[in-house]
């Protein structure tokens, strides 16, 4: 749970402002919930905080390096790397005041920032292993179409930055949601040599017909389930799936040229048989570069496009948990700093709760002060090993977590005020025990 290791060689250019920046963090992790002058009683420190992000030489490229350096060093720990992009829009129209920022939506009001995000998961197991880019995106007028075909630039923008960054990988598969089923994206990322699991949004023409005909025409290779998770009204269930694949050979757009490079890709269709009603069914038709012909082969794409999951808990972890949409700073400059600080906390966040899914001890997530707290606090509930699964929900208990079976798993807003609660205890047991040192050498 150490944030600082993440902040390792941090560079300003200024080793007070290096000194500023850590002494920030560590105030932040402890309440990222709460506003600054709540954070921070003291009206010197609150000063210093402000003074730090309006300060030029603090800029949200340096605030991220550190930990894009140790990203791609796990990144090299593994054989496949899935590196799933995805957009959020902030939203900070109830605090117009502040400079810089663009329209996030047809209404002259909605404005805020919208940031793109690139995010490194292991292939082999779903692991969070960081961020590796992040652009803010500020529109400067109303959303039109070649202003919308701009921004979809930003999938090539994400993917170049992955190509720099992990040159020296095995592997790199890109994973998107339907936004990026682009022509131009997909042809870019055979061409640089990566691979890609693409959700399909368009009935594109192919050599053969359309694309939705093709695939209704595919044998069903077999069944299986998979976990849905909650989204607004959705419901958490188990879904029954068939699975259908086969390959593709898609026609590029009317736009260029019918003439132009076929684009040959796989196809793998999770349709969900029998779903409860009044919940729509799940079906993914998922374009991608890895092989179809297997079963498990299949399932294994379905996989990948799954772990969208991770960057989506990632974006509800900046609004919910580090609450981002209610900072206010005077400009855009400064929030995007602050959004590269919460990115790495909330990596941290993300770290956590993938540990506590596997069946490893406590101390994996938390150190041997906290871990005694937990037991000493819930010592009725805890019988034999103290698992990481049961930590986050101790956790979760101490920032008021219920724990009801519709609850699920606790939620970004209570694992942060639960974790904010142990680092005080602990920060508060070492300076006693600190001061009971010092007595003991008077003596």
């Amino acid at each position: 749970m150490s944030i600082e290791k993440e902040m390792e060689g941090v560079n300003f250019n200024d080793a007070r402002l290096s000194r500023r920046y850590v002494k920030i963090v560590r105030r932040v992790k402890m309440n990222p919930g709460i506003s600054f002058p709540k954070m921070i009683e003291n009206w010197s420190e609150l000063k210093g905080l402000y003074r730090f992000f309006t300060n030029k030489k603090v800029t949200h490229k340096n605030i991220l390096l550190p930990h894009k350096a140790k990203t791609v060093e796990r990144c090299m720990e593994e054989d496949t790397v899935l590196f799933v992009q995805d957009t959020t829009y902030l939203n900070y129209a109830h605090h117009p005041g502040t400079m810089g920022l663009g329209l996030i939506g047809k209404e002259k009001s909605l404005i805020g920032m919208i940031v793109h995000n690139g995010y490194a998961v292991s292939g082999r197991d779903k692991k969070p292993l960081g961020l590796l880019h992040q652009k803010v995106i500020i529109r400067k007028g109303k959303v039109k179409k070649d202003r919308e075909k701009k921004e979809s630039k930003k999938w090539e923008e994400g993917l170049k930055e992955s190509v720099r960054l992990l040159k020296r990988h095995k592997k790199v598969i890109q994973v998107c949601d339907r936004e990026a089923d682009i022509y131009f994206f997909i042809r870019k990322i055979i061409e640089v040599g990566q691979s890609f699991v693409i959700r399909c949004a368009w009935n594109r023409k192919t050599e053969d017909g359309y694309i939705f005909d093709e695939i209704r025409n595919m044998e069903i290779r077999g069944n299986t389930k998979i976990n849905i998770g909650r989204n607004g009204k959705r419901k958490r269930r188990i879904a029954n799936i068939s699975i259908r694949s086969g390959r593709l050979r898609i026609l590029p757009p009317k736009s260029i040229d019918r003439r132009g490079p076929v684009l040959e890709t796989n196809v793998v269709v999770a349709e969900e048989q029998g779903p409860p009603s009044k919940e729509s069914k799940i079906y993914w038709v998922l374009l991608t570069g890895e092989s179809v012909e297997s079963n498990q082969e299949c399932l294994r794409i379905i996989e990948y496009y799954q772990s969208r999951w991770l960057i989506e808990e990632f974006h509800k972890g900046l609004k919910s948990g580090c609450k981002i949409e209610e900072r206010q700073l005077q400009t855009c400059q400064q929030l995007k700093k602050l959004l590269g600080m919460f990115s790495i906390l909330c990596y941290n966040i993300l770290l956590i709760r993938y540990e506590a899914r596997k069946e490893t001890t406590g101390c994996v997530v938390l150190n041997s002060i906290q871990v005694e707290y937990l037991r000493n606090k819930f010592r009725k509930e805890i019988h034999g090993r103290l698992t990481a699964k049961k930590v986050l929900y101790l956790v979760g208990r101490i920032g008021g977590f219920i724990g009801r079976k519709s609850d699920g798993e606790p939620g970004w807003l209570v694992l942060m005020r639960g974790i904010s609660s142990l680092i005080g205890i602990e920060e508060a047991y070492r300076q006693g025990y600190m001061r009971a040192m010092k007595d003991v050498g008077k003596g």
